[in-house]
């Protein structure tokens, strides 16, 4: 009976071939679980960015205009 083989190999042969599965399937999930909660992060700074922006603009906390500097030295 050599062409059979034994019970014992074909269930390691199994279990090996579902654990290989499973750490697969975990490693991919936890590589695209990874992506998307940086992808989120980066989505929530952005768009706090661009609400600030907005609600900045022509205002005194606007950057991007340039304010009259106002010198209190009057020496000249």
């Amino acid at each position: 009976m050599a062409a059979t083989p034994e019970p014992h190999r074909i269930r390691r042969s199994c279990d090996v071939g579902v654990g290989g599965f499973i750490i697969v399937t975990l490693g991919y999930w936890f590589h695209c679980w990874y992506n998307y909660a940086k992808l989120r992060i980066q989505e929530k700074i952005t768009r706090e960015g661009i609400k600030n922006n907005i609600s900045n603009k022509s205002t005194h906390l606007d950057h991007e205009k340039k304010h009259p500097q106002t010198n209190n030295n009057s020496s000249t």
